[in-house]
């Protein structure tokens, strides 16, 4: 397992991602989740090596060893991975993006349908254009989407607020995180190896500062550039039937949208589930 690798790209930026599981595995790029890092990956690494794959994941820019990109926009993300997978030598690969890494998710499937063999979502972020977009959202998540949409100033406030937090005493970071959370992904984030792991994956998002993780915020709360009855690759689509952050409302927009796709509801669960579900999604993707 490498977890600290980078590859220089055309117009001379760096791309971090860390490399594990299966070396001669099925490939799958995992995108992480808002304000996260290529550290996100299953604790147990074994599910990895049992099913074959070979798990790359891969820092957005301005997010741990990859370099910002002034002015990015979503569809610019899928240029970054093929370059990374011409660089690794896959021509096909699979895709898996968790929150908000689930628009980057589908971009790359839109734009590269004859390299991506599949794609899954889990509990991941709908389009802005959708009816209601604020339907089933806490305030908070309504605030920075709204700030995302109109006030990019207040998500840079809020983003800068949680740079504070992060860099703060990483001995209360993992509470503090929790806390954020519904009380069903508390108790699977304070288990002592995921909240471990959880910590180091946020500390290292934030490694450059909060200016990342807040164009993510736009990027993904602004039109994206394409429209989900265009996306053709098969799509897994993974809604936690509880989930505040990704309400249900949005996994089932994109399941109306999406011309190929299977929705999973993952009952009594809301947004982290992931966490203990590794070999399930993983499995059902390559499959």
């Amino acid at each position: 397992m490498t977890t600290d690798q980078t590859v220089n790209l055309g117009d001379g930026r760096a791309l971090g991602f860390a490399d594990c599981g299966d070396p001669a595995g099925k490939a799958v790029f995992y995108f992480h989740g808002s304000g996260g890092s290529r550290l996100g990956r299953p604790a147990d690494t074994s599910i990895l090596t049992d099913l074959q794959v070979r798990f790359i994941s891969v820092d957005r820019p301005g997010h741990g060893l990859s370099d910002p990109q002034p002015d990015r926009k979503l569809l610019d993300w899928p240029d970054d991975i093929g370059q990374l997978a011409d660089q690794l030598g896959l021509e096909t690969f699979y895709i898996m993006g968790w929150s908000a890494g689930g628009p980057h998710a589908l971009a790359c499937a839109y734009k590269m349908p004859r390299r991506v063999l599949a794609c899954a979502i889990i509990s991941g972020v709908g389009p802005p254009e959708r009816p209601k977009p604020y339907q089933g959202l806490p305030l908070p998540n309504r605030i920075l989407m709204f700030g995302a949409r109109r006030m990019p100033r207040l998500v840079h406030l809020i983003r800068r607020m949680a740079y504070r937090m992060v860099t703060g005493d990483p001995g209360e970071l993992g509470q503090k995180l929790a806390n954020s959370f519904p009380q069903v992904d508390r108790e699977l984030l304070l288990v002592l190896e995921q909240e471990k792991m959880f910590v180091m994956d946020i500390r290292e998002g934030y490694r450059q500062g909060w200016q990342g993780p807040a164009q993510d915020d736009i990027i993904v709360n602004r039109p994206w550039g394409f429209r989900l009855e265009d996306i053709k690759p098969r799509i897994d689509i993974w809604q936690g039937e509880i989930d505040e952050n990704v309400p249900l409302n949005q996994g089932l927009y994109l399941h109306e949208w999406i011309p190929t796709n299977r929705f999973m509801l993952v009952k009594g669960q809301a947004h982290a589930y992931l966490l203990v579900r590794w070999r399930e999604l993983l499995a059902a993707l390559v499959s």
